[in-house]
């Protein structure tokens, strides 16, 4: 018996939802780490996992629709929305999207690579808007610690997503 289009659609969205759900929880849990070190609020970006698998099933339109639900939700949900805080994120998210996306367009890169590069290029974002919104320079002082630590937690969500993603493209089939 073949899946109808609607079916597949269903499907598709649904593990969407689902994954944006998962990666709004990952990203409020983050905030509850009693973390060694409060660097501008570095955290190992585990809801990031959640954007590769994205990117690699659905491609970036879905990814951005994804993204878009995850950024609106921890808004409302823990910053506020509009606030420097949330612009903040929002820098780092769109930064991020556009290189894994490039990354992943140019195939050099694997999950592990596409998460280091997501990683240091959220950080990079995030630097780029505070110091944009703060209207200092000096925030970028912070940057090569920051890509420093974009090398852990972007191997570790690249390694979760590249194993998650067979189970998920079975799931999907």
């Amino acid at each position: 018996m073949m899946r109808s289009s609607a079916d597949t659609n269903t499907k598709t969205y649904l593990l969407l939802a689902l994954l944006a759900a998962l990666a709004v929880l990952l990203r409020l849990g983050e905030n509850l780490l009693p973390l060694p070190m409060q660097l501008g609020g570095a955290r190992p970006g585990l809801a990031n996992t959640l954007t590769i698998i994205c990117l690699y099933l659905f491609g970036l339109r879905l990814t951005g629709l994804f993204l878009t639900v995850r950024v609106l939700l921890v808004g409302l949900l823990s910053t506020g929305l509009l606030t420097p805080g949330f612009l903040i994120g929002l820098g780092g998210t769109l930064l991020s999207l556009l290189l894994m996306e490039l990354g992943r367009r140019s195939q050099a890169f694997s999950p592990y690579g596409i998460g280091v590069l997501g990683a240091a290029a959220h950080n990079t974002g995030q630097i780029a808007a505070a110091a944009l919104l703060m209207q200092s320079a000096a925030l970028f002082e912070l940057l090569p610690l920051l890509l420093l630590l974009s090398l852990p937690f972007g191997l570790l969500t690249g390694a979760i997503a590249d194993k998650a993603l067979p189970l998920l493209r079975r799931l999907l089939r």
